[in-house]
This record gives C-alpha cells, structure tokens and sequence, in this order.
C-alpha cells in the first residue's frame, strides 16, 4: 500500500478549520516580523482621543448618517447635537490623498495638493466629507456611461500647500525621499450638509437597460470647517508644515 502523504494545512485541500488556523499563524508571524514603528507624540490639537476618524473605504463615525434624516427617520436632536459638538480627523497620506506637485523657483516653493474629499460608508451607502471648496458633483458624460455606470461623485477642489526649500535640488530631495512617507492630517468640524440626486426616467423602450429610474446621483455629502492642516514625515514623527485657523475658521484652496 502506499502511504498517503500528508496535506500541507495551507493547501485547498485542507479542512476549513485547519486552513484558517495555518492562515492565522502566517498573519502572526508576519506581523512579529514587520518593523516596529514608534507612535508619534502629537499636540492634543492634532490628535486628542475624543476625536472622531474618517477615512476613505472604512465605517463612518457612528450616528453621521443622523445628518440626513429620511421620512419617518427617529433620529433624535441628541445624536445631531453630539456630532455637530465633536471633532474629526482624517489622515492621508502620499499616493493616497496626498501628492507632491512642481517647485516654483521663484516662490522658492515645492507644492503639495491634498485631496478635497474623503468617502466613508453607512448602512445607506457611501458619505462624502468634503473641505475643499467648491464641491460638486461630478456626472460621467454619454461618451463614459458606455464603460462605466452612471453613478456621480463628489468632486472638490484640492488644497494646496507650500513647502519652502531654498532650491530646486532641496525639494527634488526630499521629493525623493522624505517625501514619499509624506502625511496630512486634517482636524475639523462639521458644517452644512448637501444631497444630490439624479433619477434617471424609466424608459417606455422594450428592451430599456434596468438601471433607469435608478438614483444615480451622487448622494450625501458634509461640508466641514478645518481647523488645522499637519504635513509631516516619518510617521508622523516630524512636522514640516502646520496651519491652524483660529475660531475654527475654514481652510482656503489656494
């Protein structure tokens, strides 16, 4: 007879519960391994533990969705007063928000745009936070609904920052190096609130596609007033740019 060999517990083979514990083993293995990073040690402004985190692709701060209360919709005054009295932070970083544009040798300048927009999701779908100014809905055109689906988006306009270095070689530098673990950290309050919609009429057509009469606008969105803007590297660790706006004023698109 032959022996059989024995199933490695990462094959496809494996039973269920042997491949998730093999899977389990890796993941801690791999995260013994990675580096370990030292927190960074931040002014209570840019980083108090009461504040409220939203960041693109993960659950909003429970209770945002009570912004927009449906028909019917119990939410109560208490949940809006709550947010509308807390502070939020949202954290991006370079190639996800965050990008190093051109240097202006005569503003002696290297420029940093930050996205406008940050997109958490609800049980209702997905929230727009917005600080950049203007924010608008963006609608594919007929040339771009026949590879994509009709669905809008909110666009804003990005912020723009100025981070002085004395030539172009300095910020060709730290483009290279320190800049690409460059981070921005927005500290803000909550402002307006906006809905768009857009229903598309069901067609008479035989033979009409199934999405019309579907809402494809581009749905909730919260304007906000910043109250400070942190660039900085190494995790966090080194600032080289803050602006705070007193009075919690809003930040300006330059």
């Amino acid at each position: 007879m032959h022996r059989l060999e024995e199933e490695d517990e990462g094959s496809p083979e494996a039973p269920d519960s042997e491949r998730k514990a093999f899977q389990e083993a890796e993941e801690a293995k791999r995260k013994a391994a990675a580096p370990k990073v030292e927190q960074a040690q931040l002014d209570p402004i840019w980083g108090d533990a009461s504040y409220l985190k939203v960041a693109t692709g993960r659950p909003c701060p429970e209770g945002l969705g009570a912004l927009f209360p449906k028909p019917g919709d119990s939410h109560n005054a208490e949940t809006v007063a709550t947010l509308r009295d807390s502070t939020f932070v949202t954290v991006l970083s370079h190639g996800n928000g965050v990008a190093l544009r051109s240097y202006n040798a005569k503003k002696k300048a290297l420029t940093v745009e930050v996205d406008g927009v940050v997109e958490c999701f609800d049980s209702s779908g997905l929230l727009t936070v917005a600080w950049g100014e203007p924010a608008k809905p963006y609608r594919p055109s007929e040339d771009e609904e026949e590879d994509l689906v009709p669905q809008a988006v909110w666009r804003a306009r990005p912020l723009r920052l100025a981070l002085s270095f004395p030539n172009a070689a300095e910020a060709k530098r730290f483009s290279q190096k320190e800049g690409l673990g460059l981070e921005a950290r927005l500290v803000y309050r909550l402002g307006r609130v906006d809905v768009d919609t857009k229903v598309k009429k069901p067609s008479t057509e035989e033979g009409a596609p199934a999405s019309e009469g579907l809402d494809w606008g581009a749905g909730r969105l919260v304007h906000v007033d910043v109250l400070g803007v942190r660039l900085a590297v190494d995790h966090e660790k080194t600032a080289v740019l803050e602006q705070r706006k007193p009075g919690g004023g809003s930040a300006r698109s330059r």
